[in-house]
């Protein structure tokens, strides 16, 4: 299966080296279109979509509707729903099913006006009514998926019985339920180098892995979308806006400025900015949320910053396979 993208007169192509060499931008390339039947389905008249994860669901998606609106896109016809569970693996999505899961769960409405048969709130362990109702009674357009952060560069261990094991099995309780949902995974961020279970003790390693985990993913045809927002981190861990920490709050989950920013940026520009035809690209930002505290070192979001999250979501979705300093690239 071959992943194409959207069309976007902002976007820019990114051709990196393997040995991290500095990128090369054409502009003047321009980024073909998703497949067909992605594209029809991204611009139906209503768009409903179920991600489903854990605490990463929660820093790729924090700020989404924020973009959305800074966009100036009319989301009425959009409802964007996640069901989030602590250190969510497919097994344990399977389990919650089933009534077998050890921990709680919980759902939220990230985006859009448009509703589903969805109850918001947390769930008791051992309960899964609430996610058999969201699998069951709705017609979902596209689920979103990822693996737990331990088991993501290790993509042999998705079809194990392992704890990281169980993918196949999860897909096709998906797909007896919703067999018209477009299935779209993460590339997910990685942890901070320095953290105790890093075991490739660098970021950037842990993130290629990851990275190529999707790509087997994708080559085996079990994935229609790929949003790429570990690899718009990356980037960003690339430039000088990088910190000790690697952009993340406690080692492994996002700081809670820059990088959660960033990740919404990529998450909207792959999946709605194809709907609207209208990049992330350029546009202002103000975050309306609450206030962010953290023992870690927060990147404030100011103009600078905010259009260097812009560039390196855009890298991403143009190149998620690759790692693109944004600051050493040029383009539109």
């Amino acid at each position: 299966m071959r992943l194409i993208l959207l069309t976007i007169l902002s976007a820019v192509l990114c051709s990196c080296s393997d040995d991290h060499e500095e990128p090369v931008v054409d502009s003047s390339v321009v980024i073909e279109e998703y497949e067909p039947r992605v594209l029809n389905v991204l611009r139906k008249d209503s768009l409903r979509i179920l991600d489903i994860g854990n605490s990463y669901t929660d820093d790729a998606t924090a700020m989404l509707a924020q973009v959305a609106e800074a966009c100036g896109v009319d989301v009425s016809t959009v409802g964007i729903y996640t069901a989030v569970r602590g250190w969510g693996s497919f097994k344990s999505w399977l389990d919650c099913y089933n009534d077998k899961d050890d921990q709680a769960y919980h759902t939220h409405k990230i985006c859009g006006d448009l509703k589903a048969n969805v109850r918001i709130g947390s769930f008791e362990a051992g309960k899964g009514e609430a996610f058999r109702e969201i699998l069951e009674k709705n017609v979902w357009d596209v689920i979103i998926l990822h693996q737990v952060s331990a088991y993501a560069p290790y993509y042999s261990e998705w079809f194990g019985y392992s704890y990281g094991g169980y993918l196949p099995e999860f897909l096709s309780l998906i797909k007896a339920c919703q067999p018209q949902a477009l299935i779209g995974f993460y590339v997910v961020h990685s942890y901070w180098s320095g953290f105790a279970s890093n075991t490739e003790r660098s970021s950037r390693a842990r993130w290629q892995l990851a990275a190529n985990s999707i790509d087997n993913l994708a080559n085996d045809g079990l994935c229609d979308i790929v949003i790429p927002y570990g690899t718009a981190i990356e980037n960003l861990r690339a430039s000088s806006l990088n910190n000790e920490y690697d952009l993340t709050r406690d080692g492994t989950h996002l700081e809670l400025g820059l990088a959660r920013y960033a990740a919404a940026c990529c998450y909207y520009e792959s999946i709605l900015a194809p709907r609207y035809g209208v990049s992330m690209q350029g546009q202002s930002f103000h975050w309306d949320g609450p206030q962010m505290e953290s023992a870690y070192p927060i990147v404030n979001l100011v103009d600078s910053t905010i259009k260097m999250g812009q560039r390196a979501a855009a890298l991403a979705v143009a190149d998620w396979r690759h790692c693109c300093n944004p600051e050493v690239t040029s383009g539109r």
